[in-house]
């Protein structure tokens, strides 16, 4: 009796050790399954919607959260994910520009003195300036501000989202500088204006913060120079701005009114991006790793990682997640860990690519058509 206990003992314990082999293989199988395709380069891709663009190729695309926005100089017009119109709205514009955040839109007549604001169902104000555009961007408040500018002073104007004013900023060129680029706060509170100025017979940049929490005053909030010129800015965060100029950045703290870092590149800047979360800069490469190198920054201004690629990119667009890199021909997608997802080329001549809603997903436009593709 005691043996055949014994027997069964052992046999139990045999079956438990097989079943723990069996599931440490399983776990196996599925952890290099994982593996293996977590680091597949995708190299083709199919069709899910194709849909004739019945428009010429004057017609600008944009995608939101809810849906895909179309622009051109004759109107702009919102379709659903399922591309049914949500709205149209008709316009006569020389030289129509458009700037979204959040749920909200603007279109902009540069030159000219008139903008549209919606958001998804449609529109919500309209502003007629009495001096001509230059710029516009628009908040995640549904805010906008315009730059605009005659022979003798710059304006920078607020207007909320039904288009009622709710402050200006007169610059004039002798005093202030020449607007070179604007940005807005996600909650609309603060502006960062770069100016371009002369100073000793050089040109350099003037950084001026402006606070719109309180309707009183000026706004003024700080102002820092800088040497060379900065094109471009945006606020990373409802404090943060970077500031990208010709041969580097600064990340600048308007509260505390500090330069908090600024850096400087050896090599041509050959083009810049930003996201809420990173900085990318891509330059013409030098050594045999690759024509190009692209060096991706986190918001403390620390590198994170730098990538080497040959191709030969007309279009570039990125978040958080990935940067797409594209020609007319080609696409190259690449994760912000550093893996490239995709490689690959078009059966039809593309002129633009935008991320879909869904992770895998993208949209190709070319002449004719907008194709929603998955890649594979």
């Amino acid at each position: 009796m005691e043996q055949q206990n014994k027997e069964k003992r052992k046999l139990k314990m045999n079956r438990m050790q097989w079943t723990i082999v069996a599931g440490v293989l399983i776990l196996a199988v599925v952890l290099v399954y994982a593996l293996v395709k977590n680091n597949k380069v995708a190299s083709s891709y199919e069709v899910v919607t194709s849909m004739s663009r019945g428009d010429d190729t004057s017609v600008y695309y944009c995608m939101m959260r809810k849906g895909m926005v179309k622009y051109s100089k004759d109107g702009v017009a919102m379709t659903n994910k399922s591309g049914s119109v949500l709205w149209n709205q008709t316009y006569e514009m020389a030289s129509p520009t458009m700037t979204s955040a959040g749920d909200y839109v603007a279109v902009g007549d540069i030159g000219a003195n008139t903008i549209y604001i919606f958001n998804e169902y449609g529109q919500l104000g309209r502003v007629s300036t009495d001096v001509p555009i230059q710029e516009i961007q628009i908040s995640e408040q549904g805010v906008v501000a315009a730059v605009l500018s005659d022979t003798s002073s710059n304006y920078i104007n607020l207007y909320d989202k039904q288009g009622n004013s709710l402050g200006s900023i007169k610059a004039s060129l002798e005093n202030t500088g020449y607007p070179l680029a604007i940005a807005l706060s996600p909650d609309a509170s603060k502006l960062a204006v770069s100016y371009l100025i002369v100073k000793s017979g050089s040109m350099q940049s003037r950084i001026v913060a402006y606070d719109f929490s309180d309707v009183e005053g000026d706004h003024l909030l700080d102002t820092q120079e800088l040497e060379g010129l900065y094109p471009k800015a945006a606020f990373l965060d409802s404090r943060e701005v970077v500031l990208f100029g010709e041969k580097g950045f600064v990340l600048y703290q308007a509260d505390s009114k500090k330069i908090e870092t600024q850096e400087n590149f050896e090599s041509e800047i050959n083009s810049v991006f930003c996201t809420n979360q990173k900085l990318g800069f891509i330059f013409k490469n030098e050594d045999d790793n690759g024509k190009y190198r692209m060096e991706i920054y986190n918001k403390a201004g620390k590198k994170s990682s730098t990538y080497y690629f040959d191709l030969d990119y007309s279009g570039m667009t990125a978040d958080d997640d990935e940067v797409i890199l594209y020609n007319d021909e080609e696409m190259l997608i690449y994760q912000m860990g550093g893996r490239v997802r995709f490689r690959g080329t078009f059966n039809t001549a593309v002129t633009g690519v935008m991320p879909s809603w869904e992770d895998g997903l993208y949209w190709l436009i070319d002449d004719q058509s907008l194709r929603e593709i998955r890649i594979r």
